[in-house]
């Protein structure tokens, strides 16, 4: 019983990894440098997986369904990170399918969701229909 105490003596040593590499990138990079690389960092944590305005621009329009909403605990800029089963039409013809998505929402927008709204337009990647971007 005494070494269950001493285990709990040690969690700051899982923050350890991140210190020591947010004191590199600052000796290397700037503290600016780090901060970024710090955010860049946390958000890929949360499982986010944004396109940029040039795959929305190329992708391919459709509407989501959502089937599932679950929060993750997670919070990330005053918002909440939510994983998505999606029910995902495309607009141009092809096969429904299903696709899984994390984003982030503010308490109003999950409020819309609460309450009964749960199709929304989105834009498949042309070259991975797994990347899916929501317009919440």
């Amino acid at each position: 019983m005494a070494d269950a105490g001493r285990a709990g003596d040690f969690k700051w040593l899982a923050a350890a990894p991140v210190l020591i590499g947010a004191l590199i990138c600052c000796g290397v990079l700037g503290c600016g440098g780090a901060i970024t690389g710090f955010v860049f960092w946390m958000i890929s944590l949360t499982g986010i997986d944004h396109l940029s305005d040039d795959e929305i621009r190329a992708g391919r329009p459709c509407t989501a369904t959502v089937l599932e909403m679950e929060d993750t605990n997670i919070s990330y800029n005053r918002r909440r990170v939510y994983e998505f089963t999606l029910r995902v039409r495309p607009e141009d013809g092809a096969a429904v399918y299903e696709a899984t998505v994390r984003d982030t929402l503010t308490p109003l927008e999950s409020g819309r969701m609460s309450n009964g709204e749960t199709e929304y337009r989105c834009v498949i990647d042309k070259d991975d229909s797994s990347r899916v971007e929501v317009f919440w």
